[in-house]
């Protein structure tokens, strides 16, 4: 994220050139955090919206895709929130293939099964846990940005990485053994 401009854009045409940009990652970014697309379609737009109205009001903000992906985040754990529980659900966001690549329909099923093992393992750590690990491994931020993110010191964002992480390890590791023994 080391190419954010200071400033969010000021005219519609810069903002709508900075919002396509993004547009991507914050939609993966409100998917993974709520595994439904309509649903991270709308928190996206809203998040959009809101901020293309009160953009004037923002030019103070230092890293404006920090301040949205953060935005988003608080917007994904509202709706959550207002629904009382989280849905159960496949996440296939683990960085699909490049466009206009054919790809074999064997690894197609194989990459659909681990991204499912993997949403799997990660619905079961604490959520605050499962967005770090998804935001540094999913979506390659810097544990800096994170913590902007987040809204938590890089300390605990790191510490919540390697606590998420070595209960993933240690999951895997127990189902390892138990499919080596039957």
């Amino acid at each position: 994220m080391s190419g954010d401009i200071q400033q969010f854009p000021q005219s519609a045409c810069e903002f709508e050139s900075f919002v396509t940009a993004g547009l991507e990652g914050f939609l993966r970014h409100a998917f993974s955090l709520l595994g439904n697309i309509e649903d991270a379609e709308d928190v996206v737009h809203d998040v959009i919206l809101k901020i293309f109205r009160t953009r004037s009001e923002l030019t103070g903000i230092a890293r404006p895709l920090n301040y949205i992906h953060r935005m988003i985040s608080n917007s994904c754990m509202d709706l959550i929130r207002r629904k009382g529980t989280r849905e159960t659900f496949i996440r296939l966001s683990l960085k699909d293939p490049v466009h206009g690549f054919e790809e074999p329909v064997e690894s197609s099923i194989i990459r659909k099964e681990e991204a499912i093992r993997v949403n799997t393992m990660l619905e079961n750590l604490p959520m605050d846990q499962a967005l770090v690990i998804r935001l540094r491994l999913m979506e390659d931020m810097s544990f800096t940005d994170i913590a902007e993110i987040t809204s938590s010191p890089v300390t605990t964002v790191k510490s919540r990485f390697t606590y998420g992480m070595n209960k993933l390890r240690s999951g895997f590791h127990i189902k390892k053994e138990a499919y080596e023994e039957m």
